[in-house]
């Protein structure tokens, strides 16, 4: 009995994420295809030269607007210290940090020389990481676009226990994190957010390389496994 309430739940959800997933990999595939005949006629993308020039990236955007994924490829692919905002606000068991321990491990990061941050936290440290950064990337991404990437993330937490903060990826628990109030945010982003820390980004943009993404499957064609950084 247990057994058949478990794949009641589990099995609509689980062809959910494959279809969001399969779909993801679809649009990425066709940005690569389009990319890959750019380069044969000899175009080098301007973002691209930026981006592997970069010593100190932050990447920020609406939850869902593949952040995390953008950050961790190209710290794999610059070789750049990896930090996630989320790694340092959630502690064990989903704990908060408290304003303080938050300030202080974030201070400690932006005296670093080289590095990439992901993550919004638009109150907390955003103008000095905007002063800090050499690179600042922008996933300026359609609000479905962002809903469909909470909910793939959230179906990846809840059915496999991935993409979890680091502070509790050791619990291998099970989290379904969609809450109304999460929605609400995520849906009001470019409405209430955006306009808030778009004045900064574009005033901080003009002194620095400034990338602004209109879709997360724009950057799939940096991202290739065999991509190396050119002299």
């Amino acid at each position: 009995m247990d057994s058949v309430k478990y794949a009641i739940v589990f099995l609509p959800l689980f062809l959910l994420y494959l279809l969001l997933k399969g779909g993801a990999l679809a649009v990425g595939f066709l940005y690569r295809l389009i990319y890959s005949t750019l380069t044969l006629r000899g175009e080098v993308s301007d973002e691209l030269l930026a981006v592997q020039h970069a010593k100190r990236i932050i990447v920020i955007g609406s939850p869902g607007s593949g952040k995390t994924f953008l950050a961790k490829r190209l710290s794999m692919w610059t070789h750049l210290p990896y930090i996630s905002l989320d790694d340092l606000y959630w502690g064990p068991e989903w704990k908060r940090s408290t304003d303080k321990q938050f300030h202080k491990q974030l201070g400690e990061v932006l005296q670093g020389e080289e590095w990439i941050i992901e993550g919004n936290y638009h109150e907390r440290y955003f103008t000095e990481r905007l002063q800090r950064s050499d690179t600042i990337i922008v996933m300026d991404v359609s609000t479905i676009e962002a809903i469909s990437g909470v909910i793939t993330r959230s179906l990846n937490r809840f059915l496999f226990s991935k993409e979890l903060p680091k502070g509790v990826e050791q619990e291998a628990v099970r989290i379904w994190d969609i809450s109304p109030r999460f929605v609400r945010f995520v849906l009001g982003f470019r409405r209430r957010i955006r306009p808030k820390i778009w004045p900064l980004i574009l005033q901080y943009g003009n002194e620095r390389n400034l990338i602004i993404l209109k879709s997360k499957y724009r950057s799939c064609p940096w991202l290739s496994p065999d991509r190396q950084l050119s002299p």
